[in-house]
């Protein structure tokens, strides 16, 4: 049996806090990191798509295979990188770099996980 990625239980934590914050009170998350608030569908469906994806983290935890892993790190590290953009392009507001830090430290502890089952 394949060991839990501990990584990727903190990962679905994380989803699992910011997409239900998302859904149902949007306006109290975006205010902390100084987005003006908003009654745009788009953000609520943000939050939906956001707790879907804690489903997959905790399957992958458990269950994923190491190619599936490692090709999350990518993705959220270009995550990352995207919001680092729209900061500096002044689309967002520097409190969104929040997001990106806490995220990039979530990549980076999968991805050291990830290397050291390589070794095994």
């Amino acid at each position: 049996m394949q060991e839990p990625y501990i990584s990727l239980y903190g990962q679905m934590a994380y989803v699992l806090t910011a997409g239900p914050l998302l859904l149902l009170i949007p306006n109290v998350l975006l205010g902390v990191f100084g987005f003006a608030p908003t009654s745009e569908i788009w953000i609520r469906v943000l939050g939906m798509l956001v707790t879907v994806l804690s489903f997959y983290y905790y399957a992958l935890a458990r269950h994923g295979n190491r190619q599936t892993v490692g090709a999350t790190v990518a993705g959220r590290l270009v995550f990352c990188a995207g919001l680092v953009v729209f900061v500096i392009i002044g689309l967002a507001p520097p409190a969104l770099i929040g997001f990106a830090v806490a995220e990039t430290g979530l990549a980076l502890w999968t991805w050291q996980e990830h290397r050291q089952r390589a070794g095994n």
